[in-house]
């Protein structure tokens, strides 16, 4: 999909590209608690936090009760991930979006997690309780953990360097092909991020965050029936999962299968309870290409509540108004 230059017109930009993310406010904070199994609180236990397409943002370390701290974050989603390595716990991932209500406040949420015990050999899984494990020779092992925390210190040049030279030790090293993925994902490098979210999702097909990745860079690479393809085998594995049924909305409608766009996005929008604004954004794109303006206006006036400091924010007015006028006539 191309790019749309900052000047060109913001009606082309809303229905023919994604959001650009607000302006930073920078004034937001994350906590929370991690409890056991039997509600005690886990110390020294490493907390990630992530963007929406799991690039990591920062991370913490629980304290004496259990608490982890994030601050000084700007506006927009994240991913609280739980990095249970070397412990009995199963690993754990919450969604979080960070809107003030007004333009000048701040967004303070409070994110707690109870931790699950992994199956021991003899138990019975519970629905869905599925562990995916590796043995992993120790000097990839070790390059990985260094590249994570190279990166959570924002060092790109000496994380990317280790999680190749944990790969080129174990080419099948699930955790560094789908940490590789995502970092370049995030940077746009769609094509190597489709290559290495291939392998990780061949490694291990019920990773939710390698399928999610995989639809993403396969949408951003114009294969779209493929894309639409890896999403709803996410939504199998995870059939609530609010960032596969957002980008399933964007993919359908650029199929111009309308109906079943405005299906899933108003699926993310439930479970979002809301409070995603993207998901508000593409409602608006959908609505419009159905020549329902009155609920197009009403989806971008959602937007602007949950992201008052859009960019665009004047210029989606005056599309407001303009949908407003349409639906007047």
């Amino acid at each position: 999909m191309h790019r749309v230059g900052r000047r060109r017109s913001i009606f082309i930009f809303l229905f023919l590209a994604l959001v650009v993310p607000a302006v930073a406010q920078d004034r937001n904070s994350i906590t929370g608690f991690v409890f056991g199994p039997d509600r005690a609180p886990v110390q020294r236990l490493y907390v990630e936090l992530q963007t929406e397409l799991y690039s990591t943002v920062a991370r913490a370390q629980t304290n004496g009760s259990g608490m982890y701290t994030f601050r000084g974050l700007p506006n927009g989603s994240y991913i609280v991930k739980i990095l249970t390595g070397g412990t009995d716990y199963l690993e754990q991932t919450r969604s979080v979006s960070l809107m003030p209500i007004s333009a000048r406040g701040a967004a303070s949420e409070q994110v707690d997690f109870y931790l699950k015990q992994k199956a021991r050999p003899g138990d019975a899984l519970g629905p869905g309780g599925v562990v995916f494990a590796q043995d992993v020779p120790k000097d990839a092992q070790v390059l990985y953990e260094a590249a994570v925390e190279d990166l959570s210190k924002k060092n790109e040049t000496d994380g990317f360097a280790k999680l190749k030279g944990a790969l080129e030790i174990f080419p099948d090293y699930f955790l560094a092909l789908d940490r590789l993925a995502t970092e370049y994902l995030a940077k746009g490098h769609f094509e190597a991020a489709h290559v290495l979210f291939t392998n990780a999702f061949r490694v291990n097909p019920r990773s939710v965050s390698s399928g999610l990745g995989l639809g993403i860079a396969e949408y951003r690479l114009n294969r779209i029936d493929k894309a639409l393809e890896s999403l709803n085998e996410v939504l199998k594995l995870e059939k609530e999962n609010v960032k596969a049924l957002y980008w399933k909305g964007i993919v359908l409608h650029s199929l111009r299968k309308l109906g079943d766009a405005l299906a899933a996005l108003k699926s993310a929008d439930k479970l979002s309870e809301g409070k995603f604004a993207d998901v508000h954004f593409q409602l608006a794109r959908v609505y419009k290409d159905q020549n329902k303006f009155r609920e197009s206006a009403d989806s971008l006036e959602t937007y602007l509540k949950l992201r008052p400091d859009a960019e665009n924010a004047a210029e989606i007015r005056q599309i407001i108004k303009t949908l407003r006028e349409k639906t007047a006539s």
